[in-house]
Protein backbone atom coordinates (compact mmCIF):
# COMPACT_ATOMS: atom_id res chain seq x y z
CA UNK A 1 0.00 0.00 0.00
CA UNK A 2 1.03 3.61 -0.41
CA UNK A 3 0.00 7.07 0.66
CA UNK A 4 -2.65 8.61 -1.63
CA UNK A 5 -0.32 11.25 -3.08
CA UNK A 6 2.27 8.66 -4.07
CA UNK A 7 -0.33 6.25 -5.37
CA UNK A 8 -2.07 8.94 -7.46
CA UNK A 9 1.25 10.11 -8.88
CA UNK A 10 2.16 6.54 -9.90
CA UNK A 11 -1.17 6.02 -11.62
CA UNK A 12 -0.87 9.29 -13.54
CA UNK A 13 2.63 8.47 -14.82
CA UNK A 14 2.03 4.86 -15.93
CA UNK A 15 0.51 5.45 -19.39
CA UNK A 16 1.71 7.21 -22.50
CA UNK A 17 -1.37 7.35 -24.68
CA UNK A 18 -0.16 8.59 -28.04
CA UNK A 19 -2.71 7.84 -30.72
CA UNK A 20 -4.29 10.09 -33.32
CA UNK A 21 -6.29 13.07 -32.10
CA UNK A 22 -10.03 12.49 -32.23
CA UNK A 23 -12.99 14.79 -31.65
CA UNK A 24 -14.85 14.63 -28.38
CA UNK A 25 -17.82 12.31 -28.28
CA UNK A 26 -21.10 14.09 -28.91
CA UNK A 27 -24.51 14.12 -27.17
CA UNK A 28 -27.19 14.23 -26.01
CA UNK A 29 -30.25 13.20 -28.07
CA UNK A 30 -33.27 13.03 -25.78
CA UNK A 31 -35.48 9.98 -25.33
CA UNK A 32 -38.54 9.72 -23.13
CA UNK A 33 -38.79 7.96 -19.75
CA UNK A 34 -35.48 6.17 -19.74
CA UNK A 35 -33.30 8.36 -17.54
CA UNK A 36 -29.67 8.97 -18.33
CA UNK A 37 -28.10 6.46 -20.74
CA UNK A 38 -24.55 6.14 -22.03
CA UNK A 39 -23.66 4.14 -25.13
CA UNK A 40 -20.06 2.97 -25.61
CA UNK A 41 -18.63 1.51 -28.80
CA UNK A 42 -15.34 1.27 -30.66
CA UNK A 43 -14.56 1.67 -34.37
CA UNK A 44 -12.86 -0.91 -36.60
CA UNK A 45 -9.88 1.39 -37.21
CA UNK A 46 -9.12 1.25 -33.45
CA UNK A 47 -9.42 -2.55 -33.20
CA UNK A 48 -10.49 -4.97 -35.90
CA UNK A 49 -11.30 -8.12 -33.92
CA UNK A 50 -14.10 -8.60 -31.34
CA UNK A 51 -13.11 -7.81 -27.76
CA UNK A 52 -13.83 -9.55 -24.45
CA UNK A 53 -13.27 -7.89 -21.10
CA UNK A 54 -14.71 -5.12 -18.93
CA UNK A 55 -16.01 -1.77 -20.13
CA UNK A 56 -15.51 0.89 -17.45
CA UNK A 57 -17.33 4.22 -17.28
CA UNK A 58 -15.71 6.85 -15.05
CA UNK A 59 -17.36 9.98 -13.63
CA UNK A 60 -15.24 12.82 -12.27
CA UNK A 61 -16.29 16.13 -10.75
CA UNK A 62 -13.01 17.68 -11.91
CA UNK A 63 -13.21 19.70 -15.12
CA UNK A 64 -9.60 18.87 -16.01
CA UNK A 65 -7.72 15.76 -17.09
CA UNK A 66 -8.91 12.24 -17.79
CA UNK A 67 -11.23 10.50 -15.31
CA UNK A 68 -9.63 7.12 -16.06
CA UNK A 69 -6.39 8.42 -14.55
CA UNK A 70 -7.98 10.05 -11.49
CA UNK A 71 -8.45 6.93 -9.36
CA UNK A 72 -8.29 7.89 -5.69
CA UNK A 73 -8.52 5.22 -3.00
CA UNK A 74 -9.56 7.64 -0.30
CA UNK A 75 -12.12 9.71 -2.23
CA UNK A 76 -13.23 7.50 -5.14
CA UNK A 77 -15.52 8.94 -7.79
CA UNK A 78 -18.46 7.04 -9.32
CA UNK A 79 -17.54 4.24 -11.71
CA UNK A 80 -19.70 1.68 -13.51
CA UNK A 81 -18.81 -1.42 -15.49
CA UNK A 82 -20.26 -3.93 -17.92
CA UNK A 83 -18.55 -7.20 -18.83
CA UNK A 84 -18.54 -8.06 -22.54
CA UNK A 85 -17.67 -11.08 -24.63
CA UNK A 86 -16.83 -10.85 -28.34
CA UNK A 87 -17.89 -7.22 -28.58
CA UNK A 88 -17.63 -6.30 -32.26
CA UNK A 89 -16.58 -2.97 -33.73
CA UNK A 90 -19.58 -0.66 -33.97
CA UNK A 91 -21.61 -2.70 -31.49
CA UNK A 92 -23.00 -0.65 -28.58
CA UNK A 93 -22.68 -1.34 -24.87
CA UNK A 94 -25.37 0.38 -22.81
CA UNK A 95 -24.99 1.88 -19.33
CA UNK A 96 -28.42 2.56 -17.84
CA UNK A 97 -30.78 1.76 -14.99
CA UNK A 98 -31.83 -1.32 -16.96
CA UNK A 99 -28.56 -3.12 -16.35
CA UNK A 100 -26.96 -1.30 -13.40
CA UNK A 101 -29.65 -1.04 -10.74
CA UNK A 102 -29.36 -4.32 -8.81
CA UNK A 103 -27.30 -4.62 -5.60
CA UNK A 104 -24.71 -6.93 -7.18
CA UNK A 105 -24.36 -4.95 -10.42
CA UNK A 106 -21.01 -3.33 -11.20
CA UNK A 107 -21.96 0.10 -9.87
CA UNK A 108 -20.02 2.24 -7.38
CA UNK A 109 -20.83 3.79 -4.97
CA UNK A 110 -24.55 3.33 -5.67
CA UNK A 111 -26.75 1.86 -8.37
CA UNK A 112 -27.17 3.82 -11.58
CA UNK A 113 -30.47 5.49 -10.68
CA UNK A 114 -28.84 7.04 -7.61
CA UNK A 115 -26.12 8.92 -9.48
CA UNK A 116 -26.26 12.38 -7.95
CA UNK A 117 -27.16 15.30 -10.24
CA UNK A 118 -24.19 17.49 -11.09
CA UNK A 119 -21.55 18.45 -13.61
CA UNK A 120 -19.27 15.57 -14.54
CA UNK A 121 -16.42 14.76 -16.84
CA UNK A 122 -17.12 11.24 -18.17
CA UNK A 123 -14.80 8.79 -19.90
CA UNK A 124 -15.03 5.13 -20.91
CA UNK A 125 -12.29 2.52 -21.21
CA UNK A 126 -12.46 -1.00 -22.67
CA UNK A 127 -10.10 -3.21 -20.68
CA UNK A 128 -9.39 -6.34 -22.73
CA UNK A 129 -5.66 -6.67 -21.94
CA UNK A 130 -4.68 -9.68 -19.81
CA UNK A 131 -1.03 -8.80 -19.16
CA UNK A 132 -1.11 -5.76 -16.86
CA UNK A 133 -2.57 -4.91 -13.48
CA UNK A 134 -3.38 -1.30 -14.38
CA UNK A 135 -5.97 -0.95 -17.14
CA UNK A 136 -4.41 2.40 -18.06
CA UNK A 137 -1.17 0.55 -18.88
CA UNK A 138 -2.77 -2.39 -20.72
CA UNK A 139 -1.38 -2.34 -24.26
CA UNK A 140 -4.19 -2.21 -26.79
CA UNK A 141 -6.86 -1.11 -24.34
CA UNK A 142 -9.28 1.39 -25.88
CA UNK A 143 -10.60 4.60 -24.34
CA UNK A 144 -12.71 7.60 -25.25
CA UNK A 145 -12.06 11.29 -25.13
CA UNK A 146 -13.54 12.85 -21.95
CA UNK A 147 -17.03 14.29 -22.29
CA UNK A 148 -18.33 17.09 -20.04
CA UNK A 149 -21.99 16.58 -19.12
CA UNK A 150 -24.58 18.21 -16.89
CA UNK A 151 -26.89 15.69 -15.26
CA UNK A 152 -30.10 16.99 -13.70
CA UNK A 153 -32.79 15.31 -11.64
CA UNK A 154 -35.32 13.41 -13.75
CA UNK A 155 -33.29 13.95 -16.91
CA UNK A 156 -33.89 11.75 -19.98
CA UNK A 157 -30.84 11.82 -22.25
CA UNK A 158 -28.54 9.51 -24.17
CA UNK A 159 -24.83 10.15 -24.61
CA UNK A 160 -22.60 8.44 -27.17
CA UNK A 161 -18.97 7.63 -26.35
CA UNK A 162 -16.61 6.22 -28.98
CA UNK A 163 -13.45 4.43 -27.80
CA UNK A 164 -11.15 5.43 -30.64
CA UNK A 165 -7.98 5.98 -28.60
CA UNK A 166 -5.50 3.13 -27.99
CA UNK A 167 -3.15 2.62 -25.04
CA UNK A 168 0.39 2.29 -26.37
CA UNK A 169 3.38 1.49 -24.19
CA UNK A 170 6.89 2.66 -24.99
CA UNK A 171 10.04 1.16 -23.56
CA UNK A 172 11.65 3.50 -20.99
CA UNK A 173 14.69 5.51 -22.03
CA UNK A 174 18.02 4.77 -20.43
CA UNK A 175 20.41 7.44 -19.14
CA UNK A 176 24.05 7.48 -18.05
CA UNK A 177 22.90 6.40 -14.59
CA UNK A 178 19.81 4.25 -15.15
CA UNK A 179 19.67 1.11 -17.29
CA UNK A 180 16.76 -1.29 -17.84
CA UNK A 181 16.67 -5.08 -17.99
CA UNK A 182 13.93 -7.17 -19.61
CA UNK A 183 14.17 -10.96 -19.44
CA UNK A 184 11.74 -13.56 -20.73
CA UNK A 185 10.95 -15.94 -17.89
CA UNK A 186 10.69 -19.53 -19.04
CA UNK A 187 9.14 -20.51 -15.71
CA UNK A 188 6.37 -17.90 -15.80
CA UNK A 189 5.80 -18.24 -19.55
CA UNK A 190 5.25 -21.97 -19.15
CA UNK A 191 2.93 -21.40 -16.19
CA UNK A 192 0.73 -18.81 -17.93
CA UNK A 193 0.92 -20.21 -21.45
CA UNK A 194 2.13 -16.91 -22.95
CA UNK A 195 5.32 -14.88 -23.01
CA UNK A 196 5.96 -13.33 -19.60
CA UNK A 197 8.84 -10.91 -19.05
CA UNK A 198 10.54 -9.84 -15.84
CA UNK A 199 11.87 -6.31 -15.62
CA UNK A 200 14.21 -4.25 -13.49
CA UNK A 201 15.60 -0.72 -13.40
CA UNK A 202 19.32 -0.62 -12.58
CA UNK A 203 20.82 2.43 -10.90
CA UNK A 204 24.58 2.34 -11.41
CA UNK A 205 26.96 3.05 -8.54
CA UNK A 206 29.18 6.11 -8.53
CA UNK A 207 32.43 5.43 -10.35
CA UNK A 208 31.06 2.46 -12.28
CA UNK A 209 32.38 3.69 -15.63
CA UNK A 210 35.78 4.69 -14.22
CA UNK A 211 37.02 1.24 -13.24
CA UNK A 212 36.10 -1.56 -15.65
CA UNK A 213 37.32 -4.25 -13.27
CA UNK A 214 35.61 -3.31 -10.02
CA UNK A 215 32.57 -5.30 -8.93
CA UNK A 216 29.84 -4.06 -6.60
CA UNK A 217 27.12 -5.38 -4.27
CA UNK A 218 23.46 -5.11 -5.28
CA UNK A 219 20.50 -3.82 -3.30
CA UNK A 220 17.28 -5.18 -4.84
CA UNK A 221 14.34 -2.89 -4.06
CA UNK A 222 10.70 -3.97 -4.39
CA UNK A 223 8.29 -1.02 -4.85
CA UNK A 224 4.99 -0.82 -3.01
CA UNK A 225 1.60 -1.33 -4.63
CA UNK A 226 1.40 0.58 -7.93
CA UNK A 227 5.17 0.96 -8.17
CA UNK A 228 7.23 -0.54 -10.95
CA UNK A 229 10.84 -0.79 -12.14
CA UNK A 230 10.34 2.64 -13.69
CA UNK A 231 10.73 4.07 -10.17
CA UNK A 232 14.48 3.79 -10.71
CA UNK A 233 14.34 6.92 -12.88
CA UNK A 234 12.62 9.05 -10.24
CA UNK A 235 15.69 9.68 -8.12
CA UNK A 236 17.60 11.10 -11.06
CA UNK A 237 14.69 13.34 -12.00
CA UNK A 238 14.45 14.74 -8.46
CA UNK A 239 18.12 15.78 -8.53
CA UNK A 240 18.02 16.48 -4.78
CA UNK A 241 20.58 16.18 -2.00
CA UNK A 242 20.25 12.39 -1.92
CA UNK A 243 20.88 12.19 -5.65
CA UNK A 244 23.93 14.41 -5.32
CA UNK A 245 25.32 12.09 -2.63
CA UNK A 246 24.74 9.08 -4.90
CA UNK A 247 26.43 10.56 -7.97
CA UNK A 248 29.35 12.05 -6.03
CA UNK A 249 30.00 8.83 -4.14
CA UNK A 250 29.33 10.26 -0.68
CA UNK A 251 26.42 7.90 -0.04
CA UNK A 252 27.76 5.38 2.50
CA UNK A 253 26.52 2.50 0.34
CA UNK A 254 28.56 2.09 -2.85
CA UNK A 255 26.78 -0.44 -5.02
CA UNK A 256 23.89 -1.06 -7.40
CA UNK A 257 20.34 -0.16 -6.48
CA UNK A 258 18.07 -2.35 -8.60
CA UNK A 259 14.31 -1.69 -8.64
CA UNK A 260 12.26 -4.79 -9.45
CA UNK A 261 8.91 -4.84 -11.24
CA UNK A 262 6.23 -6.58 -9.12
CA UNK A 263 3.41 -5.95 -11.60
CA UNK A 264 1.15 -8.92 -12.41
CA UNK A 265 -2.36 -8.98 -13.92
CA UNK A 266 -3.82 -9.92 -10.52
CA UNK A 267 -1.95 -7.16 -8.69
CA UNK A 268 1.35 -6.94 -6.82
CA UNK A 269 3.18 -10.27 -7.00
CA UNK A 270 5.23 -9.71 -3.78
CA UNK A 271 7.64 -12.18 -5.46
CA UNK A 272 6.05 -15.12 -3.71
CA UNK A 273 5.38 -18.34 -5.60
CA UNK A 274 1.62 -18.81 -5.77
CA UNK A 275 -1.11 -20.94 -7.27
CA UNK A 276 -2.33 -17.98 -9.34
CA UNK A 277 0.69 -15.83 -10.23
CA UNK A 278 3.03 -18.77 -10.68
CA UNK A 279 6.63 -19.30 -9.52
CA UNK A 280 7.48 -15.60 -9.25
CA UNK A 281 10.05 -15.96 -6.46
CA UNK A 282 11.78 -18.86 -8.19
CA UNK A 283 11.86 -16.91 -11.45
CA UNK A 284 13.39 -13.92 -9.69
CA UNK A 285 16.17 -15.89 -8.02
CA UNK A 286 16.96 -18.31 -10.86
CA UNK A 287 16.29 -16.19 -13.96
CA UNK A 288 16.18 -12.43 -13.49
CA UNK A 289 18.88 -11.89 -10.84
CA UNK A 290 21.37 -14.23 -12.55
CA UNK A 291 20.74 -12.33 -15.82
CA UNK A 292 21.44 -9.02 -14.08
CA UNK A 293 24.60 -10.40 -12.48
CA UNK A 294 25.78 -11.54 -15.89
CA UNK A 295 25.06 -8.24 -17.62
CA UNK A 296 26.52 -5.93 -14.96
CA UNK A 297 29.54 -6.10 -12.69
CA UNK A 298 27.54 -7.39 -9.74
CA UNK A 299 29.18 -9.59 -7.12
CA UNK A 300 27.26 -12.85 -7.57
CA UNK A 301 27.45 -13.95 -3.96
CA UNK A 302 24.80 -14.06 -1.18
CA UNK A 303 26.88 -11.77 1.03
CA UNK A 304 26.65 -9.07 -1.64
CA UNK A 305 22.92 -9.49 -2.41
CA UNK A 306 20.55 -7.39 -0.33
CA UNK A 307 16.81 -6.86 -0.62
CA UNK A 308 14.48 -4.16 0.66
CA UNK A 309 11.22 -2.39 0.06
CA UNK A 310 8.38 -0.39 1.54
CA UNK A 311 4.75 -1.41 2.15
CA UNK A 312 3.91 -4.30 -0.21
CA UNK A 313 7.58 -4.10 -1.11
CA UNK A 314 8.39 -4.34 2.58
CA UNK A 315 6.42 -7.58 2.83
CA UNK A 316 8.10 -8.82 -0.36
CA UNK A 317 11.62 -8.21 0.90
CA UNK A 318 10.93 -9.95 4.21
CA UNK A 319 9.32 -12.89 2.42
CA UNK A 320 12.25 -13.20 0.00
CA UNK A 321 14.79 -13.15 2.82
CA UNK A 322 12.84 -15.76 4.79
CA UNK A 323 12.13 -17.98 1.78
CA UNK A 324 15.63 -17.75 0.29
CA UNK A 325 17.74 -17.25 3.43
CA UNK A 326 20.94 -18.46 1.77
CA UNK A 327 20.46 -16.43 -1.42
CA UNK A 328 20.18 -12.95 0.12
CA UNK A 329 22.59 -11.48 2.63
CA UNK A 330 20.17 -9.17 4.41
CA UNK A 331 16.81 -7.45 4.12
CA UNK A 332 15.61 -3.95 5.02
CA UNK A 333 11.83 -4.09 5.24
CA UNK A 334 9.86 -0.93 6.02
CA UNK A 335 6.10 -0.67 6.77
CA UNK A 336 5.42 -4.20 5.49
CA UNK A 337 1.91 -5.37 4.64
CA UNK A 338 0.42 -7.66 7.33
CA UNK A 339 3.13 -10.03 8.61
CA UNK A 340 0.75 -11.75 11.07
CA UNK A 341 -2.77 -12.64 9.95
CA UNK A 342 -4.07 -12.39 13.49
CA UNK A 343 -3.84 -8.68 12.75
CA UNK A 344 -4.72 -8.47 9.08
CA UNK A 345 -5.16 -4.72 9.38
CA UNK A 346 -8.32 -4.48 11.53
CA UNK A 347 -9.37 -8.13 11.54
CA UNK A 348 -8.17 -11.44 12.92
CA UNK A 349 -8.49 -13.80 9.99
CA UNK A 350 -8.25 -16.83 12.27
CA UNK A 351 -11.18 -15.79 14.48
CA UNK A 352 -13.37 -13.23 12.72
CA UNK A 353 -16.16 -14.36 10.43
CA UNK A 354 -16.62 -11.11 8.49
CA UNK A 355 -14.00 -8.75 7.11
CA UNK A 356 -16.37 -5.83 6.56
CA UNK A 357 -18.23 -5.60 9.85
CA UNK A 358 -17.43 -6.11 13.50
CA UNK A 359 -19.79 -8.09 15.75
CA UNK A 360 -21.27 -4.78 16.88
CA UNK A 361 -22.05 -3.82 13.28
CA UNK A 362 -19.31 -1.24 12.81
CA UNK A 363 -17.50 -1.05 9.48
CA UNK A 364 -13.90 -2.23 9.75
CA UNK A 365 -11.42 0.51 8.90
CA UNK A 366 -8.69 0.02 6.31
CA UNK A 367 -7.22 3.54 6.32
CA UNK A 368 -6.84 6.26 8.95
CA UNK A 369 -5.12 9.47 9.83
CA UNK A 370 -3.40 9.45 13.19
CA UNK A 371 -6.61 9.16 15.20
CA UNK A 372 -9.61 8.67 12.93
CA UNK A 373 -10.50 6.18 10.16
CA UNK A 374 -11.28 7.60 6.72
CA UNK A 375 -11.62 4.44 4.60
CA UNK A 376 -13.47 1.22 5.41
CA UNK A 377 -13.31 -2.30 4.01
CA UNK A 378 -16.89 -2.43 2.62
CA UNK A 379 -16.27 0.65 0.47
CA UNK A 380 -12.77 -0.32 -0.60
CA UNK A 381 -13.81 -3.85 -1.57
CA UNK A 382 -16.85 -2.55 -3.46
CA UNK A 383 -14.64 -0.13 -5.41
CA UNK A 384 -12.28 -2.95 -6.40
CA UNK A 385 -15.24 -5.19 -7.25
CA UNK A 386 -16.32 -2.72 -9.94
CA UNK A 387 -12.85 -1.90 -11.29
CA UNK A 388 -11.94 -5.58 -11.68
CA UNK A 389 -8.97 -7.71 -10.67
CA UNK A 390 -5.70 -5.98 -9.88
CA UNK A 391 -6.44 -3.86 -6.80
CA UNK A 392 -4.59 -3.89 -3.49
CA UNK A 393 -6.95 -6.28 -1.71
CA UNK A 394 -7.21 -8.38 -4.86
CA UNK A 395 -3.42 -8.72 -4.78
CA UNK A 396 -3.61 -10.63 -1.49
CA UNK A 397 -6.05 -13.13 -3.01
CA UNK A 398 -3.87 -13.39 -6.09
CA UNK A 399 -0.85 -14.40 -4.03
CA UNK A 400 -2.20 -16.12 -0.92
CA UNK A 401 -5.32 -17.96 -2.18
CA UNK A 402 -5.79 -21.29 -3.97
CA UNK A 403 -7.08 -21.24 -7.52
CA UNK A 404 -10.82 -21.76 -7.85
CA UNK A 405 -12.70 -23.92 -10.33
CA UNK A 406 -13.23 -20.85 -12.52
CA UNK A 407 -9.45 -20.43 -12.86
CA UNK A 408 -9.41 -17.32 -10.68
CA UNK A 409 -8.16 -16.92 -7.08
CA UNK A 410 -10.62 -17.91 -4.39
CA UNK A 411 -11.69 -14.93 -2.28
CA UNK A 412 -10.65 -14.83 1.35
CA UNK A 413 -13.68 -12.59 1.88
CA UNK A 414 -16.69 -11.89 -0.29
CA UNK A 415 -16.21 -8.53 -2.03
CA UNK A 416 -19.81 -7.44 -1.33
CA UNK A 417 -20.75 -9.06 1.98
CA UNK A 418 -17.35 -9.41 3.65
CA UNK A 419 -17.98 -13.04 4.66
CA UNK A 420 -14.64 -14.74 5.38
CA UNK A 421 -14.00 -18.17 3.85
CA UNK A 422 -12.28 -20.34 6.52
CA UNK A 423 -11.00 -22.83 3.94
CA UNK A 424 -9.18 -20.05 2.12
CA UNK A 425 -7.83 -18.71 5.42
CA UNK A 426 -6.38 -22.14 6.12
CA UNK A 427 -4.55 -21.99 2.79
CA UNK A 428 -3.31 -18.47 3.58
CA UNK A 429 -1.39 -19.78 6.60
CA UNK A 430 1.55 -20.71 4.38
CA UNK A 431 2.04 -16.96 3.75
CA UNK A 432 1.72 -15.80 7.37
CA UNK A 433 5.31 -14.64 7.93
CA UNK A 434 5.22 -14.68 11.73
CA UNK A 435 3.59 -18.10 11.75
CA UNK A 436 6.07 -19.53 9.26
CA UNK A 437 9.03 -18.12 11.19
CA UNK A 438 7.71 -19.46 14.46
CA UNK A 439 7.01 -22.94 13.08
CA UNK A 440 10.36 -23.22 11.29
CA UNK A 441 12.67 -21.19 13.52
CA UNK A 442 14.91 -24.12 14.47
CA UNK A 443 16.13 -24.32 10.88
CA UNK A 444 15.47 -20.72 9.79
CA UNK A 445 16.99 -18.93 12.76
CA UNK A 446 20.67 -19.72 12.10
CA UNK A 447 20.28 -18.88 8.40
CA UNK A 448 18.68 -15.49 9.18
CA UNK A 449 21.33 -14.40 11.65
CA UNK A 450 22.08 -10.66 11.30
CA UNK A 451 19.83 -10.41 8.21
CA UNK A 452 16.50 -9.03 9.50
CA UNK A 453 16.08 -5.24 9.68
CA UNK A 454 12.41 -4.21 9.96
CA UNK A 455 10.95 -0.75 10.67
CA UNK A 456 7.36 0.50 10.85
CA UNK A 457 5.33 3.51 11.93
CA UNK A 458 3.55 3.59 15.28
CA UNK A 459 0.23 4.73 13.78
CA UNK A 460 0.49 3.24 10.31
CA UNK A 461 -2.04 4.67 7.85
CA UNK A 462 -3.23 1.17 6.93
CA UNK A 463 -3.16 -0.36 10.43
CA UNK A 464 -0.04 -2.39 9.67
CA UNK A 465 1.69 -1.76 13.00
CA UNK A 466 -0.32 -4.28 15.13
CA UNK A 467 0.90 -7.20 12.99
CA UNK A 468 4.42 -5.82 13.11
CA UNK A 469 4.19 -5.63 16.90
CA UNK A 470 3.27 -9.32 16.95
CA UNK A 471 6.28 -10.21 14.79
CA UNK A 472 8.46 -8.06 17.02
CA UNK A 473 7.25 -9.93 20.11
CA UNK A 474 8.34 -13.20 18.53
CA UNK A 475 11.67 -12.01 17.13
CA UNK A 476 12.63 -10.13 20.31
CA UNK A 477 12.58 -13.49 22.08
CA UNK A 478 15.05 -14.94 19.56
CA UNK A 479 18.76 -14.37 19.12
CA UNK A 480 18.84 -13.28 15.48
CA UNK A 481 21.17 -10.27 15.48
CA UNK A 482 18.74 -7.97 13.65
CA UNK A 483 15.92 -5.73 14.83
CA UNK A 484 12.26 -4.84 14.56
CA UNK A 485 11.57 -1.18 15.38
CA UNK A 486 8.36 0.81 15.68
CA UNK A 487 9.05 4.52 15.18
CA UNK A 488 6.73 7.52 15.57
CA UNK A 489 4.88 8.20 12.34
CA UNK A 490 2.35 6.92 9.83
CA UNK A 491 2.84 4.72 6.76
CA UNK A 492 5.49 6.99 5.31
CA UNK A 493 6.37 9.81 7.69
CA UNK A 494 8.68 7.67 9.86
CA UNK A 495 10.90 7.30 6.77
CA UNK A 496 12.84 10.46 7.45
CA UNK A 497 16.07 11.48 5.76
CA UNK A 498 17.93 10.18 8.79
CA UNK A 499 16.26 6.76 8.58
CA UNK A 500 17.03 6.46 4.89
CA UNK A 501 20.64 7.42 5.49
CA UNK A 502 20.84 4.91 8.31
CA UNK A 503 19.62 2.11 6.00
CA UNK A 504 22.32 2.95 3.46
CA UNK A 505 24.92 2.91 6.24
CA UNK A 506 23.71 -0.47 7.45
CA UNK A 507 23.88 -1.81 3.89
CA UNK A 508 27.48 -0.66 3.67
CA UNK A 509 28.33 -2.17 7.06
CA UNK A 510 26.67 -5.46 6.12
CA UNK A 511 28.75 -5.64 2.95
CA UNK A 512 31.95 -4.78 4.81
CA UNK A 513 31.36 -7.62 7.28
CA UNK A 514 31.47 -10.21 4.49
CA UNK A 515 35.25 -10.40 4.91
CA UNK A 516 34.79 -11.34 8.55
CA UNK A 517 32.58 -14.33 7.80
Amino acid sequence: MKLPTVFSALLCLVVLAGCQTAPKSEGPPVKEDQGVVFHVSFPADAHTDPLSGRVLLFFSESDQGEPRKQINWFDPSPVYAVDVEDLAAGETITFSKENLDDPDDLAFPERWSRLAPGTYRVQALINHDETRRDFNAGPGNLYTEPLDVEITKGMDATFELVANQVVEIEEPEETDWVKFVKVRSDLLSDFHGRDVFMRAGVLLPSGYEDDAEREYPAYYVVPGFGGRHLNSSKREKRADEAWEAWTEGTNPYRGFEIVLDPDMPLGHSVFADSANNGPVGEALTTELIPAIEEQFRVIAEPSARFVGGHSSGGWSSLWLQMTYPDFFGGCWSTAPDPVDFRAFQTMNLYEDSNGHWTFSGQARAVGRNRYEPFLVFPKFNHFEYVLGWGGQLDSFDGVFSPRGEDGMPMRVMDKLTGTINPDVVEYWKRYDIRLQMEQNWSTLGPRLQNKLHIIGGGWDTFYLNPALEMLKTFLDAQDHGGYVEILPGNHGSFMTKEVRQRIYQELADQFDRRDEE
